[in-house]
């Protein structure tokens, strides 16, 4: 019933023009930052952590817009097969994921991004490769199952978090695999912001691993909200003397890097998940 649902909900919004429902889906963001306090309040300690500089009116500006973009976000979800045709989607710099591939040859070529933007329509690129992304699975079965059928018909193939086999399979095929990777984790220690914190280390080590290439890519809006896809570098893993501390520091560099595109585009990110550990 939920199913039927959602589907006719999709459906009924599909009347509309796409730039309606950008306008929508930011409503219902920002309907969530009022409504929901306690993920407000993490919103806002997480933007103050970042830019301690800057004032509350300025925090509490971001931190509407992130949620705008979070609304937006979930709506590329839901609309990704229209989103990613056509000029709604752009990809820059599409020769960099082209070395990255003739480097993999007949292996994957790993994706390390963040949840920024509208970073799911990266399926673009699946006219070079079979496309794939890492989610975390939804609480709510039905829901789960049918986000992954309309990602699937938007060229984004989902692999569910920690499902480690399905994983394996699509780095040893020619494919495109994304990993969004700024979320807390405790595989190794970082500084984000200049604050420490753990992160994951997933993307290093399978490139370690598999022996595949990791490309850092996001994607942002533009001011009419077309997506503008960047493939920005190929990220050189650096040995170090121990696994762990190769790990650490190459998460470094990519979180160094995060921190850079979220300098640039602040309202752009997702703010709502905790992002540092408590002090001691």
């Amino acid at each position: 019933m939920l199913k039927f649902f959602l589907t006719v909900f999709k459906n009924i919004l599909s009347i509309f023009p796409l730039k309606w429902r950008y306008k929508f889906f930011e409503k219902i963001g920002l309907l969530a930052y009022f409504l929901v306090k306690k993920r407000r309040e993490l919103t806002l300690e997480n933007i103050k952590n970042a830019f301690p500089q800057k004032n509350e009116k300025e925090v509490k500006r971001i931190a509407k817009e992130s949620y705008k973009t979070m609304g937006k976000m979930i709506m590329t979800s839901i609309f990704l097969e229209e989103i990613t045709k056509g000029e709604n989607t752009v990809v820059e710099n599409e020769e960099l994921m082209k070395k990255a591939i003739e480097i993999a040859k007949d292996k994957a070529v790993l994706i390390v991004s963040l949840h920024l933007g509208g970073f799911e329509a990266g399926s673009k690129m699946e006219n070079l490769r079979k496309f794939y992304a890492v989610f975390r699975k939804q609480k709510n079965e039905k829901i789960n199952d049918l986000m992954s059928e309309w990602r699937k018909k938007g060229g984004l193939n989902s692999i569910p978090l920690h499902e480690s086999r399905l994983l394996s399979k699509a780095i040893n095929e020619k494919s495109i695999i994304a990993l969004a990777s700024d979320h807390y984790g405790k595989d190794v220690e970082v500084e984000f912001f200049g604050r420490k914190t753990t992160a994951v280390a997933g993307p290093v080590l399978l490139s370690i691993k598999h022996k595949v290439p990791l490309v850092l890519a996001y994607a942002v809006f533009d001011k009419n909200n077309k997506i503008i896809v960047k493939n920005k570098k190929i990220i050189e893993i650096e040995k170090q003397s121990k696994l762990k501390e190769t790990m650490k520091f190459n998460m470094q560099k990519i979180y160094n890097e995060f921190e850079e595109i979220i300098r640039e585009y602040p309202e752009q990110y997702m703010w709502q998940h905790k992002r540092w550990r408590k002090k001691k």
